[in-house]
C-alpha cells in the first residue's frame, strides 16, 4: 500500500516489530535478518499479507484441534520451555507453535475458539525478549472474542499467567502446530523438534521477508487470507438474533462524482460499483475492509466518510450510495453531469482550457494596447 499510495503511511509492522527489525527505505520495507526474532507478528498484522512463509500454514492449528477433538486446548509459543500434554486427559490438549502467539491472526482465533475453549501460557513472556507482542495479542484476542458472541456463541478464551503444574513431564511434549509438512522426513523432524526452542528460529527466522509478487507487480485485491476463509467461517456459525459488532463503515454523501477512484485503489476489494440502467451504486462490505481510509484520502470531493459501527451482517454486500448518471461525451466514461453531459476528469480539462484561453486573449489584448 505505502508504494502504491502516498499518503497512507501504513506502519503496522514496524511499529509493532519487538526487535526494530524492520524500517522503511523509499516506500519499501527492509527487513534486518539478524536483528529479526522470528516472532512472526508481521505475519498476522499486514492488513495485505505483505509477509509470508513457504513453512507456516496457521490453517493447521484448526486441523490438529478437529484431528484430536480436544475440548480444551493449551497453546505454547516456540519458545517456551516445558510445554507439555496430559495424554490422561483425552478431551485436553496442547499445541505448540513455531513462534510467538501472536503470529496467529484475528481469523484462526475466531475459528479455533467456536472448537475448543483455549487456554494460553504466557508464564513465561515476562522475561522474554519479544514480550512486547503480548499486547497485540491480547487486542486479537478480545476482537475474536467479541466476533464469537456476535456470532451467538460463547467465547472461551484464558490467559495464563502462572504455572499451575510443578512438575512436568518432559517426555510430554505438545503436539506442534503451524508449520507445513511435505515430506517423511519433514514429518519425522517435526516431532524431533516438537517443544524446542530452534523450531522458532528454523520456521520462520529466515523467510519473515518474502513478498507475494501479486503484491508488487499487478494492481488489483489484496485481501488476506485469513479474511476470506473468516467470511466463509462467520457465516457458517453466525445464530440469527445475538447484538452484532462493530465493523469498519464508510458512507458517501451526494458530492460524489463518480470519478471511480475510491473503487479502483480499494485495497481488499470492500468497496464495488455498479452500473446498470443509468444508474451508479456502490456497495461496500464491511468485513473485507482492511480500514486503511484509502477511499476518503483519494476522494477529491470529500464525499466519503469512515465510521465503526454495528453490522449485523458484516460479510454481506450492501448498496450504500447510488444515483442517476449519463456517459461522458468525450470519453465516454461515467458522468454525473447531466447539462455539459462531460464526467469529473473531463469537466477539470475543460474549464482549465477556458482558462489557457482567457489568459491567451487578455496576453493579446494587452500587445495590441
Amino acid at each position: 500500500m505505502n508504494r502504491r499510495y502516498r499518503g497512507l503511511a501504513c506502519n503496522h509492522c514496524k511499529s509493532l516489530c519487538p526487535s526494530d527489525a524492520i524500517r522503511f527505505h523509499e516506500n519499501r520495507i527492509v527487513l534486518d535478518k539478524d536483528q529479526c526474532a522470528g516472532c512472526g507478528l508481521c505475519f498476522s498484522e499486514c492488513p495485505t499479507e505483505v509477509f509470508g512463509s513457504r513453512r507456516w500454514d496457521e490453517t493447521s492449528i484448526i486441523g490438529r484441534i478437529e484431528e484430536r477433538g480436544w475440548t480444551v486446548t493449551e497453546f505454547f509459543c516456540g519458545r517456551h520451555l516445558h510445554p507439555y500434554l496430559d495424554d490422561k486427559n483425552r478431551e485436553r490438549g496442547a499445541i505448540q507453535l513455531p513462534a510467538c502467539l501472536g503470529i496467529v491472526t484475528l481469523g484462526c482465533w475466531y475459528e479455533a475458539g467456536l472448537k475448543t475453549e483455549i487456554e494460553l501460557r504466557l508464564d513465561q513472556c515476562e522475561q522474554c525478549p519479544l514480550a512486547k507482542t503480548i499486547p497485540r495479542l491480547k487486542y486479537n484476542i478480545e476482537t475474536a472474542s467479541e466476533w464469537i458472541a456476535a456470532s451467538g456463541h460463547t467465547p472461551r478464551f484464558t490467559l495464563i499467567y502462572q504455572s499451575g503444574q510443578s512438575k512436568v513431564d518432559k517426555s510430554l511434549k505438545a503436539v506442534e502446530a503451524g508449520l507445513k509438512v511435505t515430506s517423511r522426513r519433514d514429518l519425522f523432524l517435526s516431532f524431533v523438534k516438537a517443544g524446542r526452542k530452534e523450531a522458532a528460529d528454523y520456521a520462520l527466522n529466515a523467510e519473515a521477508q518474502s513478498f507475494p509478487q501479486h503484491a508488487l507487480d499487478s494492481p488489483g485485491h489484496y485481501l488476506p487470507s485469513w479474511r476470506k476463509r473468516l467470511a466463509d467461517v462467520y457465516c457458517q456459525n453466525r445464530i440469527e438474533g445475538f447484538p452484532p459488532t462493530s465493523w469498519p463503515t464508510i458512507a458517501i454523501n451526494n458530492q460524489c462524482v463518480h470519478c471511480g477512484l475510491c473503487v479502483l485503489l480499494c485495497p481488499s476489494g470492500a468497496l464495488q460499483r455498479i452500473i446498470k440502467d443509468g444508474i451508479c451504486a456502490y456497495h461496500f462490505t464491511s468485513g473485507h475492509c482492511i480500514d486503511c481510509r484509502i477511499c476518503q484520502l483519494v476522494c477529491e470531493t470529500k464525499a466519503i466518510s469512515r465510521e465503526r459501527e454495528k453490522v449485523e451482517k458484516p460479510f454481506e454486500s450492501t448498496c450504500i450510495y447510488s444515483s442517476p448518471v449519463d456517459e461522458c461525451r468525450r470519453c465516454g466514461s461515467v458522468a454525473s453531469d447531466f447539462h455539459n453531459h462531460l464526467c469529473y476528469r473531463c469537466a477539470q480539462e475543460a474549464s482549465i482550457d477556458q482558462e489557457f484561453r482567457d489568459v491567451c486573449e487578455t496576453l493579446l489584448i494587452s500587445t495590441k494596447d
